[in-house]
């Protein structure tokens, strides 16, 4: 389609107005039968079947200026005489709004960017109160506009929800509202949970740009189906379906500008669609509207890569030849810079690193992958005292638990505890098979002991410390213990 559907109804006006004037030049001659096949004589006039006329000018459409307004031409077609639609098909063609070559799904594809004073009011807000941060959104937008563009065109949603995401979280996928809203499209967690994404101490999948475009789309398509307009739907995704619903109810109107006007939504929805549409303008046009000079930053690019177990980033950076932050910057969803314990997890790494990372990794012993475990606070406990018992350093679990205060610790806090420090030491080169033949996993129970799990194994307690990285016997319930026989 065009660019929007105020384009669309610009040019219905235009042919209506044009129309009227070609009337006017022709006057009412004879019919002739010649004009077209797609059209049909009757009462001295030649008339597009209505069928045609449909097609070219929709009423069905959420916005009613450009359904009134489409209407009109609709009306001043038909009334057309022979003379007068052979000159118009002449000026215009068979497809005047160039309908014919949207997709089959054009009902749903563009949200109607339609202007008003509170649009003007946002466009001035972005241009002229935050040009600098606007901008900054402009160009953030690089990295993902390609994948979400390319996923909403997928699922036949209109490609200016890209500019839902600018508003939401000015494409950062690490954004936090004060509403706990996380991520590029600012999913609150059950809303997170109900469209497929894992939250969890480990895993936080609305910071995955992909996975919670994914999601997004599912939501937004399921709100439109159920309110039949892009702007109901953006309003419910803003204030919750119940909201909207109840909006409906007490207006009896499904226009979302009739709902504003009664005021019946909270004052950040009233101004959430106007936004976005000032949010697409200016997209579409930014020199337009003074945002000169934007280079969108690249697309963000990478390999995945399948890592079993609990491995922190360090070595899965190490193993792949890349910065620990290049890995941290292409894994947002990963909360605690560690892949979750006990199941494989797909790890983003830089584009052409996959093959050395499965060729390094695949070198390091078990005992250097699997560094981690979770303590959860209790009463009376300190830093300083956790990081003696595990044998580690304050400053190790410091830098595992970002934004943690080492003088606040609440209790039932959990804590990721590196058993070895942050940095584990790798040995790419020498590093022995990732587990010997033999070797078994123990898992901790309530009242065991290093020495009682070391004598029914048959080994020493020296040897269980080795090989699990020890630097005390003290051990505790849940720990898991590598035992080679």
């Amino acid at each position: 389609m065009a660019h929007t559907l105020v384009s669309t109804s610009r040019t219905a006006v235009m042919v209506a107005g044009t129309a009227v004037a070609l009337t006017a030049c022709f006057g009412n001659p004879a019919p002739n039968t010649e004009l077209s096949r797609s059209t049909s004589l009757a009462a001295g006039h030649a008339v597009l079947p209505d069928s045609e006329l449909a097609a070219l000018f929709p009423v069905h459409v959420d916005s009613e200026f450009v359904a009134e307004a489409n209407r009109e031409a609709q009306q001043t077609v038909r009334a057309m005489t022979e003379q007068t639609q052979r000159e118009f098909l002449r000026l215009f063609g068979p497809d005047p709004l160039g309908l014919a070559r949207a997709p089959a799904n054009a009902a749903r594809y563009e949200i109607p960017l339609q202007t008003n004073q509170a649009v003007e009011d946002w466009v001035d807000y972005f241009r002229s109160e935050i040009p600098d941060r606007f901008a900054t959104y402009l160009r953030r937008s690089g990295r993902y506009e390609s994948m979400i563009r390319s996923k909403l065109r997928a699922a036949g949603l209109p490609q200016d929800l890209l500019y839902l995401a600018v508003i939401e979280s000015g494409m950062n996928p690490n954004a936090y509202s004060r509403a706990r809203a996380v991520g590029l499209w600012q999913f609150m967690a059950g809303t997170a949970r109900k469209y497929g994404l894992e939250v969890d101490y480990w895993v936080d999948e609305r910071r995955d740009p992909v996975a919670s475009t994914d999601a997004a789309i599912k939501y937004l398509s399921d709100l439109y189906d159920e309110f039949g307009s892009w702007y109901l739907a953006a309003a419910a995704y803003n204030a919750g379906e119940g909201r909207v619903r109840r909006g409906i109810a007490r207006t009896g109107s499904h226009s979302y500008w009739d709902l504003v006007d009664a005021r019946v939504l909270h004052r950040q929805t009233r101004n959430y669609v106007p936004k976005l549409i000032a949010a697409a303008l200016i997209g579409h046009d930014p020199s337009r509207y003074g945002f000169d000079a934007i280079e969108p930053d690249s697309r963000v690019a990478y390999d995945t890569v399948d890592v079993p177990d609990a491995t922190s980033f360090d070595v899965i950076a190490k193993a792949a030849g890349v910065s620990e932050d290049a890995v941290d910057v292409l894994n947002p969803e990963y909360r605690r810079h560690v892949t979750p314990p006990h199941r494989t997890s797909v790890v983003k790494v830089p584009t052409g690193h996959a093959e050395r990372f499965a060729s390094a990794y695949s070198q390091i012993p078990a005992s250097k992958r699997v560094t981690w475990l979770v303590h959860t606070v209790t009463r009376g406990q300190t830093l300083s005292g956790i990081a003696s018992r595990y044998g580690t350093s304050v400053r190790a679990i410091l830098a595992a638990n970002r934004g943690v205060s080492p003088r606040r610790l609440q209790i039932g806090e959990r804590l990721v505890v590196p058993r070895e420090g942050v940095r584990a030491p790798v040995h790419l080169a020498s590093a022995r098979a990732s587990r010997p033949s033999g070797s078994a996993t123990v898992v901790v129970r309530r009242g065991d002991t290093l020495w009682a799990i070391a004598r029914r194994y048959n080994v020493s307690t020296r040897e269980l410390m080795s090989w699990n990285g020890l630097r005390s016997a003290s051990i505790h319930p849940g720990d898991r213990l590598e035992v080679r026989r």
